[in-house]
């Protein structure tokens, strides 16, 4: 795992009637840094953590990065979690959302938990194969209903002793990755959902909905122009469709020498996600409802 701090765990525990209690939970940073304090006059200046190859250097003092708001494993850790029941076909019976206290017992680095996944042996590895058969359902559904299949291949620096470049990693993204990237989309979807729904004085609340409208024609026209060289079609008929379209793309020219080009290309046709009150939902991902409840540079896409 390439992760510089540790903001987020799973949980997972079987349930009587057959169902699956899955947790997601994120780091409480708002218990130790108050609107006003001197910790939030700091943050405020620094804006963010900056992360380099090999370190990080965080907006919130060291101890409170990787100490008191680090769930560690073994250690009782301020959090707050969405809890969902969910059967085997990942369809989501019930949900809480709320503040906790959890206790990891253990850490996984990604190549680990991949390694359990493949060779379906390793500690909880029955927890572990569970929850990735339930993740893959959910990302099964999320194509089906019309998310857009993006691929982008992840760089890394290899670095010498000295912390000096020596070399390029490509990094793909397996089940090992998948498994929490799913599960972390329907966190921030649910959040998104249920704030979306609470009224005061018939009035939504404020709320940092992330959304991603659809393609803009001007960008998306000379790139159907760009694709079509190459034999590939598109339907513009609707947004559906587009997204259809682009699924296909990116199905058929896996493997083809023009893969590359055609997915950052099709990557830069897209309008940006961004923040906003205003909720138009998140075109890239097929969510009504969507926002960073978890980490924005965590494991979730656009």
């Amino acid at each position: 795992m390439d992760a510089k701090d540790f903001d987020d765990a799973i949980s997972y525990r079987k349930l009587k009637n057959g169902n699956h209690e899955i947790g997601v939970h994120i780091a409480d940073v708002s218990h130790y840094v108050t609107p006003g304090n001197a910790l939030d006059d700091e943050a405020y200046q620094k804006a963010t953590s900056v992360y380099l190859p090999d370190r990080v250097n965080p907006m919130l003092p060291e101890h409170i990065s990787n100490v008191l708001c680090s769930l560690r494993p073994n250690e009782d850790k301020l959090a707050f979690s969405a809890i969902f029941q969910i059967t085997d076909k990942a369809e989501v019976k019930q949900y809480w959302l709320g503040k906790t206290v959890i206790h990891s017992n253990r850490r996984y680095t990604y190549e680990e938990a991949q390694q359990i996944i493949e060779s379906g042996e390793g500690d909880h590895a029955d927890v572990i194969l569970t929850v990735n058969n339930i993740s893959q359902t959910l990302r099964k559904y999320r194509f089906d209903e019309g998310a857009i299949n993006f691929n982008s291949t992840e760089v890394r620096f290899k670095l010498d002793e000295k912390g000096n470049p020596i070399g390029i990693v490509l990094k793909e993204s397996k089940e090992a990755h998948q498994l929490i990237e799913e599960l972390m989309l329907l966190a921030n979807r649910y959040v998104a959902r249920h704030v979306s729904k609470i009224k005061i004085n018939n009035k939504s609340i404020p709320f940092p909905y992330r959304i991603h409208d659809t393609p803009d024609e001007e960008k998306l026209l000379p790139f159907i122009a760009f694709a079509n060289k190459f034999g590939y079609k598109f339907d513009i008929s609707s947004a559906e469709a587009i997204a259809a379209s682009f699924n296909k793309l990116l199905k058929d020219v896996k493997g083809r020498p023009e893969e590359a080009v055609l997915q950052q290309l099709g990557i830069r046709t897209m309008a940006k996600a961004k923040y906003t009150e205003s909720n138009v939902g998140h075109y890239g991902l097929g969510f009504e409802h969507y926002c960073h409840f978890t980490s924005p540079s965590g494991a979730t896409p656009m």
